[in-house]
C-alpha cells in the first residue's frame, strides 16, 4: 500500500513550497505520488495570490495527421497568475520527448515549448524509472508558457503538436505513446482563498495490487491520496476540484468500459465521502480525462482528502468472476494521475431565500445524469454536450420553440468553455423588474449539437450553491429586490 501524504493545514503548505523553492533542485519529482507543484518562484507565487483554476485539455493520438485542440477562456476582471502546459509520455527509453508544439489559432506559428520532468514511473518508492504501461517508461511533462502570452483576455485556441521522437516497443498494443495534453490556468478575480496544487506521476492499475503474486508492484497498484488542507468556516460551501488524468482507455479504444473510482473525502466523515464512478472515460480525446468537481465542503471540515482507484463500483474482485479460460470479464482502468488542484471560496451565503435577480453558474460539462440538485420535476434536462467546448448559451421560450428567447432574462456570458461561468440576470421591466422568472430555461449549443434546462429559480424549492444542473455547478447568486412578494 503507498504511503499516506502528511496532513498540511495553509501555513504549513506555504512553508514547505518555500523550502523546496530554495533547494538547489528547484523540481521536486513526483515519483508515483504527488506532490506540492514546484519548480520555480513564480509557480510558488500564483499559488499563493492566485484564488482560481481552470483547466482544458486534449487527447493527442491523433498525432501527426491532426493537431490536438485546446480552448480556454479569460473573462473580464480575471488576472493571469500562471499558464502551466501539462503532458503524458510513454516511451521505449527514458529519453522521453519534453519538446511540444504550441500554436495559438490566429498566431500563424508555433512554439516549441521544452518541459521538465516532474515525475516518472518508478518501481518501489525512492526507485529508479522501471517499465509501467505497454513495457514502456511513463513520464509526466510540465513547462510554464506563462511568457508567450497565449492566453488572452476571450477564448482561446491552442493547437497542440510535435512529440515526435516517441517510440513503443510493441506497436501492437494500440497506444502510441502521446497520451495527451493540458493547460491549467492559475488566476485572480478578487474573491475565494488561496490556491492549491500538487502534481507529479502516479499511476495505477488494479493488476498490480495483489501481494505475493509475479504482477505485484508496490506502487503500480494503487495511487496515493493527496489531502488539501484549508481553514475551516462556520457554514457548508463548495471547492472546485481540478485534475488531469491520462491513459484511461475509451470504450472506442478496446471496446470494453475500464471502470474507475474517483474517491473524495471532505473531512473524516463516511457519509460525506463522494465516490466518482467512472467519471475517467477519455472525455477529451483518446486517453486524457480534465476531471471537474464542485466538492461540497460541511462546516467545520479543514480538509479535502483524493484518491483515484482502479476498480469497480461496487468493488467486485476482477479475479473472482474470471471467464472458464481464464480471461478478464471486468478490467479497471490503468492511469496516470498528472494534477490536483483545489481552491476554496470564503463562506457567503449559499440558500436562495428569495427569487434572485443574477445566478452564476460554472460549466463543467456531463450529461442530464450528472444533475445533483433538490427539485424533483421542477427542474427539466434533455440531450448531452458531452463535454464539448466551446458552448453557447441563450435562453429559449418553450421546449417546442427553441429559436424564441425567454423573455425577462438575459445571459452575459454567451460562450462558455469547461471551466468557465454562465451568469444570467433578470431583464423584466415594471412588475417583473429585479427578479428572475420562477423557471430559467437555458439552451447551450456547440457544433449542431444542443442541451435544454429548465431551472426553477424561484426559491420555493431548494436553491443553493453547488447543485448541479446536467453540465452546470450552481457557484453564486445574488438576492432579488422584491423578496416581499414571493
Amino acid at each position: 500500500m503507498k504511503p499516506a501524504l502528511p496532513r498540511m493545514n495553509k501555513l504549513s503548505l506555504t512553508a514547505t513550497l518555500f523550502s523546496l523553492c530554495l533547494s538547489t533542485n528547484l523540481h521536486a519529482e513526483g515519483n508515483e505520488m504527488l506532490l506540492p507543484a514546484v519548480g520555480s518562484q513564480a509557480i510558488i507565487d500564483a499559488q499563493l495570490n492566485g484564488n482560481k483554476i481552470r483547466i482544458s485539455g486534449t487527447g493527442l493520438h491523433t498525432l501527426p495527421a491532426l493537431p490536438g485542440s485546446i480552448t480556454i477562456d479569460l473573462n473580464p476582471g480575471e488576472t493571469i497568475e500562471r499558464v502551466l502546459l501539462y503532458w503524458q509520455v510513454f516511451d521505449e527509453d527514458t529519453a522521453y520527448d519534453v519538446d511540444i508544439d504550441v500554436e495559438r489559432m490566429g498566431d500563424g506559428f508555433a512554439n516549441m515549448v521544452t518541459g521538465q520532468i516532474i515525475g516518472e514511473y518508478v518501481e518501489g518508492f525512492g526507485g529508479s524509472p522501471d517499465l509501467a504501461f505497454y513495457n514502456a517508461y511513463s513520464a509526466t511533462i510540465r513547462a510554464d508558457i506563462t511568457d508567450l502570452n497565449l492566453i488572452q483576455p476571450g477564448s482561446n485556441t491552442l493547437l497542440i503538436s510535435g512529440l515526435d521522437q516517441i517510440a513503443l516497443p510493441d506497436p501492437n498494443f494500440g497506444d502510441d505513446g502521446r497520451n495527451g495534453a493540458g493547460v491549467l490556468l492559475i488566476y485572480s478575480d478578487d474573491s475565494g482563498d488561496g490556491v492549491q496544487l500538487l502534481d507529479g506521476h502516479d499511476a495505477a492499475w488494479w493488476e498490480r495490487n495483489y501481494p505475493g503474486t509475479d504482477k505485484f508492484s508496490e506502487t503500480l497498484g494503487s495511487t496515493v491520496p493527496v489531502r488539501f488542507q484549508f481553514e475551516p468556516a462556520s457554514v457548508e460551501r463548495f471547492a472546485a476540484l481540478s485534475m488531469f488524468v491520462s491513459s484511461v482507455e475509451g470504450s472506442g479504444q478496446t471496446g470494453d468500459d475500464r471502470p474507475s473510482v474517483v474517491v473524495i473525502r471532505p473531512g473524516g466523515d463516511p457519509a460525506d465521502e463522494i465516490r466518482d464512478a467512472n467519471a475517467l472515460m477519455s472525455n477529451r480525446g483518446e486517453e486524457w480525462d480534465d476531471y471537474l468537481k464542485m466538492v461540497p465542503i460541511p462546516a467545520g471540515v479543514d480538509y479535502v482528502e483524493v484518491e483515484i482507484l482502479s476498480e469497480t463500483d461496487p468493488y467486485v474482485d476482477p479475479l473472482s468472476v474470471l471467464n472458464p479460460d481464464g480471461s478478464k470479464t471486468i478490467d479497471p482502468a490503468s492511469f496516470v494521475w498528472l494534477a490536483a488542484g483545489l481552491t476554496t471560496p470564503t463562506p457567503v451565503e449559499n440558500v436562495c431565500e428569495c427569487r434572485p435577480k443574477a445566478i452564476t453558474f460554472t460549466y463543467v460539462g456531463g450529461s442530464c445524469a450528472a444533475s445533483d440538485n433538490d427539485q424533483g420535476e421542477e427542474f427539466k434536462c434533455m440531450g448531452d454536450l458531452n463535454f464539448a467546448e466551446p458552448v453557447s448559451v441563450t435562453t429559449f421560450a418553450h421546449k417546442f420553440n427553441l429559436g424564441d428567447t425567454q423573455r425577462d432574462i438575459a445571459v452575459t456570458t454567451p460562450m462558455v468553455s469547461l471551466g468557465g461561468a454562465v451568469t444570467v440576470v433578470a431583464d423584466g421591466t415594471g412588475g417583473r423588474a429585479g427578479r428572475l422568472p420562477p423557471q430559467t430555461k437555458l439552451l447551450l449549443q456547440v457544433n449542431g449539437t444542443m442541451q435544454t434546462l429548465d431551472i426553477h429559480t424561484s426559491c420555493s424549492l431548494p436553491l443553493n450553491t453547488g447543485d448541479q444542473f446536467g453540465p452546470l455547478v450552481l457557484q453564486s447568486f445574488v438576492q432579488g429586490d422584491q423578496c416581499g412578494r414571493d
